[in-house]
């Protein structure tokens, strides 16, 4: 069994990097050329205040040191770390010290959230370097991270399609009724009261709010029990991750095995309304557009870094086939700061190929703003690509805008 890189392991392998030297990282007699990082922003304040409506729980909520939706404090913290291990794995790739003009691109979206991410990794990786921060102004619309949002009118959704793919083993139903015992936990952490008691104008159990799926406007959306369902396992994932007490996520009803569990709500609703092909395609052409250019383009930097959303990454991982899964998170459900990695590398007869890496802090990681080790980064098979580990350049760029 390979034991795990700590970051001192790195930084010694950093250390033989000699001032000037050439930026090469090469394994397997194969040279990297080029890294492209589509990231999710870091923790943040859940969006609304309060984060669920008062019919749902009457109950006082954490407080939280900043508006709402934007960066935490301990956000920012976690997401140094990211960047600490970003920047020793590609230290080859990159060389000692601050890197050349026009070897690293940071873009992100029009948020604070992401901007700061942003700010914070470039302060972090390369610290005392000029390394801009790239973004269509803070509050505007950037259609490569909200194709929806965009003034730009995007094709006809084709609902059927998204129906038949998202629902092919059942109807929402279905997926209420293989979600039971997660919304009666999500019931006692609302202290929701199904009983004679509860007046009309209450919710008194998720279980009573069915579930559905409107694929009618531009993109789709899930209503009923699995969206408010899925919005509280983020909001109890952001206040654990954050490192409030025990006592206050979820008012203490909940453990961290629970929020684990729970996530698997966050990752049923992305794979509804964002992974199925008729929505991915259109909504990750701008990104996958910019990873095709950042990889294959002879004059892009060597090293470029997108910050956007948890739904980007679905997006992307539904238009290419893409799985991962993040300690203490379910399967498919992007952590804050976790990232799609597109690595192009050159093998020793100059035959060019990618490989895709999923990137994340463990969710003990981010509480506890541990250092991340080598078992954040993972290689994850190209479905799109025949399943390959590794895919040829060509073909990989046919599967790009």
């Amino acid at each position: 069994m390979i034991r795990a890189l700590t970051i001192a392991t790195l930084l010694a392998c950093l250390a033989v990097v000699a001032p000037g030297a050439t930026a090469v990282a090469k394994a397997d007699g194969a040279t990297l050329e080029r890294v492209v990082i589509v990231m999710r922003h870091g923790i943040k304040r859940p969006n609304s205040d309060p984060p669920l409506p008062q019919r749902l729980t009457p109950q006082v909520w954490p407080v939280w040191p900043v508006p709402p939706a934007a960066l935490t404090p301990h956000g920012e913290q976690a997401i140094a770390r990211i960047a600490d291990f970003d920047r020793l794995t590609y230290a080859g790739l990159l060389g000692p010290g601050c890197p050349a003009v026009g070897t690293v691109r940071i873009v992100a979206d029009t948020d604070q959230r992401t901007i700061r991410t942003a700010e914070v990794y470039a302060n972090t990786a390369f610290k005392g370097c000029d390394v801009p921060v790239a973004n269509a102004g803070e509050g505007q619309t950037d259609a490569r991270f909200s194709p929806f949002n965009a003034d730009v009118a995007s094709p006809p959704l084709d609902g059927a399609a998204v129906r038949e793919e998202a629902l092919a083993s059942g109807d929402m139903a279905a997926i209420d009724t293989a979600h039971q015992a997660d919304y009666a936990l999500l019931d006692q952490v609302l202290e929701l009261k199904n009983a004679p008691g509860c007046r009309t104008d209450q919710v008194c159990s998720l279980n009573d709010m069915p579930s559905g799926l409107d694929v009618g406007g531009r993109d789709p959306k899930v209503s009923g029990a699995l969206k408010t369902a899925s919005s509280l396992s983020q909001i109890l994932m952001l206040e654990y991750a954050n490192g409030f007490p025990m006592s206050d996520v979820g008012w203490g009803r909940v453990s961290k095995r629970q929020i684990t569990a729970l996530s698997a709500l966050h990752a049923e609703e992305f794979r509804l309304i964002a992974r199925p092909k008729a929505v991915a395609t259109y909504a990750a052409a701008g990104l996958l557009s910019e990873v095709r250019s950042a990889l294959f383009d002879p004059e892009a930097s060597r090293y470029t870094l997108l910050v956007g959303h948890d739904g980007n990454l679905a997006y992307i991982g539904g238009a290419l086939g893409l799985h991962w899964q993040a300690q203490g998170f379910a399967a498919d459900d992007p952590p804050p700061g976790g990232a799609l990695v597109f690595e192009l590398w050159r093998d020793g007869a100059g035959r060019e190929f990618v490989r895709v890496r999923f990137r994340s802090s463990s969710l003990d990681g981010l509480r506890s703003l541990t250092p991340l080790t080598t078992r954040a980064s993972k290689r994850i098979p190209i479905l799109s690509c025949g399943k390959q580990a590794d895919c040829g350049a060509a073909q990989f760029r046919a599967l790009l805008p």
